[in-house]
């Protein structure tokens, strides 16, 4: 018989048998409101840890009707309503996502332009999906295809990985290039840093990502450049010298009508549209014949602008969006590793809600239009997370929610009840050697303050402290 230690709520150790089951004062169980919605009280007050599952025990963890996900796609492990399929187990990296209306095939019933990357956050994630330009998947099978069953709500994450700061990336017309200019390891990603000399005298900095000789094109990553700047204006690469003179009479730009996500209700037959581009966070109602009723934002004032800039840094990060429609009015927002948060509020659907449909995921990943598909625009999106709730177990080595931002991994969920919940753990990006806290999010999406820790609670995961040694 293999014996464990315990966490009492003292401290002291114990000895106990086949599980680990940590129990904590109530005192951790203080809650934040996640989302918009009241505060509610998810508390847990116990947990029992095995090797490969996690049982939380609590209070006010509420009804799910499914524990499971709809959709569970975490490279070749998919699982869809509680069912695990062999969907993307044979793979071809490089190869098109297969997308078919046969539910039998393929996870997606539409999409194009997406292809299986082996560029992932974890190894325990076999795969993603790159986007190059244009690329894009929706309308899971799990959650109907095209033919949406109903529903109020929609919780989606997924993780993403810009090549670029691609909401600063421009496409050029340039002549008379003189040298070779130093492109980045790919037509996606940004190589030398480049000065731009307008014909106004002004200097513009930024960074050359791929020059296309055969079609007299230049891809920039130079965010200030606007069409107006590149008439006449000559280009000079800071590391090779190479030069030239870009036109101005083609000027294409990412960052006004790419979209990363789109949630729809119907293909066409109404209800509410919530689109996320590069610069927009916006929800529009429409009726059963299509056409546009109103539209919400977060104030209107706004008009949806003010949202996450996603190619910040290359890094992988955690986006989220949550979707309401339970009531007259409809809500959402969408978060960037869990703190930048833009909302649209006030959508009127009282008389405009489908009663047999409910939003999914209509197209996730790089949606270009006007002329942004021009644009050498590279991304990496995966590790998608579909549920019909907000309700959700996730695993951080912080022990405080305000401190998780995108550092947390999602589990899967085998049991829910008001008081209990089974998960499959996943360790994912954490050390197994680290601390491990639970947080419990509830039906109105709202979390623990403080994370119930169920491993190696003893381990400071801080940041060492700077020492001043005193030396000048």
């Amino acid at each position: 018989m293999n014996t464990v230690k315990t966490l009492k709520p003292t401290g002291g150790i114990m000895k106990h048998t086949n599980t680990i089951s940590i129990a904590m004062p109530f005192v951790l169980a203080a809650t934040i409101t996640y989302g918009n919605g009241a505060v509610a009280a998810p508390q847990i007050t116990q947990a029992d840890l095995s090797d490969s599952t996690i049982t939380i025990y609590g209070t006010g963890f509420g009804k799910k009707d499914q524990p499971a996900p709809v959709l569970w796609a975490f490279g070749q492990d998919v699982r869809e309503n509680g069912v695990q399929v062999a969907k993307e187990r044979e793979i071809g990296l490089g190869r098109p996502v297969p997308v078919a209306k046969d539910p039998s095939l393929s996870i997606w019933s539409r999409g194009t332009g997406a292809t299986f990357s082996d560029i992932t956050r974890t190894t325990g994630v076999t795969h993603t999906y790159r986007a190059t330009n244009e690329g894009w998947l929706g309308w899971p099978h799990a959650f109907g295809g095209e033919n949406t069953p109903y529903s109020d709500k929609a919780y989606i994450s997924w993780r993403i990985k810009p090549a670029g700061d691609i909401n600063s990336y421009r496409t050029v017309r340039i002549s008379d290039v003189g040298g070779v200019f130093d492109s980045g390891k790919d037509r996606y990603s940004p190589g030398e840093p480049v000065r731009i000399l307008t014909s106004t005298g002004s200097e513009i900095s930024g960074r050359i990502v791929h020059y296309d000789a055969a079609k007299s094109l230049v891809h920039l990553e130079a965010g200030t450049l606007q069409s107006t700047d590149s008439v006449g204006a000559k280009i000079v690469g800071l590391n090779s010298g190479a030069y030239g003179l870009l036109k101005g009479d083609e000027f294409f730009q990412s960052s006004i009508s790419g979209k990363y996500l789109r949630s729809y209700e119907t293909l066409n037959q109404g209800g509410t549209n919530s689109v996320f581009s590069t610069n927009r966070w916006i929800a529009v109602q429409f009726n059963s014949s299509g056409s546009e009723l109103r539209r919400g934002f977060e104030t209107q004032s706004d008009s949806g602008y003010g949202v996450p800039n996603i190619s910040k840094t290359t890094n992988w990060k955690l986006l989220e969006a949550f979707i309401d429609l339970s009531g007259e009015y409809g809500s959402g927002y969408i978060s960037m590793d869990s703190k930048d948060q833009k909302w649209f509020k006030n959508l009127y659907i009282g008389d405009s809600k489908p009663q047999d449909a409910g939003p999914t995921i209509s197209n996730i990943g790089w949606e270009p239009a006007g002329g942004a598909e021009s644009v050498n625009v590279g991304l990496n999106f995966g590790e998608v997370y579909f549920d019909t709730t907000p309700q959700r177990v996730v695993l951080s080595d912080q022990g405080l929610f305000s401190d998780v931002r995108g550092n947390q991994e999602f589990q899967y969920i085998t049991e829910w009840t008001d008081q209990k919940i089974l998960v499959d753990i996943r360790h994912g990006a954490l050390a197994p050697n680290g601390p491990l806290f639970v947080y419990v999010f509830d039906e109105s999406n709202v979390v623990n303050k403080t994370g119930f820790c169920v491993a190696n609670c003893d381990v400071d995961m801080s940041p060492p402290s700077k020492i001043n040694l005193g030396i000048n």
